[in-house]
């Protein structure tokens, strides 16, 4: 890839950032609160990274919300508007509650080459396995197994026969 690039409309919080070599960070992205991104990656516009890591070779689309205790592996792609959810107890107010228990459980993890579609939701506590592809506006409420579909009614099985070779030759 060519050189990284980060919009002069973006908001990187710098001083505890990491941001790898050739990424590129598009305007009203924000980069936040000790996030990591590795090398090669594309950050959409209006993304919010808020303390997530997220690998090399990555694909972040316009409008994406990964907040701290999602781990993103190589290579994932991210359609535009997915959200990933990091409270188990959503409330507006959290007086009285050890936010270390609240925490545990809901981190998600999506493993190398993974792609989810667009406006899906990842629920705390999912792990989304290598190769595995999650359907536009899915609300994924599982862990899906590597190299699986899951779809929006929430079934999860095999790939179609011949998706990855069909694919490639659209590509060329």
């Amino acid at each position: 890839m060519d050189a990284g690039m980060i919009h002069p409309l973006a908001h990187i919080d710098a001083s505890i950032v990491e941001i790898g070599e050739g990424t590129k960070i598009w305007q009203f992205a924000s980069v936040i609160r000790g996030a990591r991104i590795g090398k090669d990656c594309i950050i959409g516009a209006s993304a919010q990274i808020d303390g997530a890591s997220i690998g090399n070779d990555c694909h972040i689309q316009n409008g994406v919300s990964i907040p701290h205790g999602v781990d993103i592996g190589d290579s994932v792609f991210v359609g535009p508007g997915a959200v990933f959810c990091n409270d188990m107890w959503p409330d507006a107010t959290k007086d009285g509650i050890d936010h270390e228990v609240i925490a545990a459980g809901c981190t998600i993890r999506v493993e190398d080459g993974a792609s989810i579609g667009a406006n899906a939701t990842i629920l705390p506590g999912v792990i989304i396995g290598a190769g595995a592809f999650v359907a536009a506006g899915a609300v994924v409420t599982k862990n899906v197994p590597p190299n699986m579909v899951w779809r929006r009614n929430g079934w999860t099985g095999a790939f179609p026969d011949g998706y990855r070779s069909r694919r490639m030759r659209l590509c060329k």
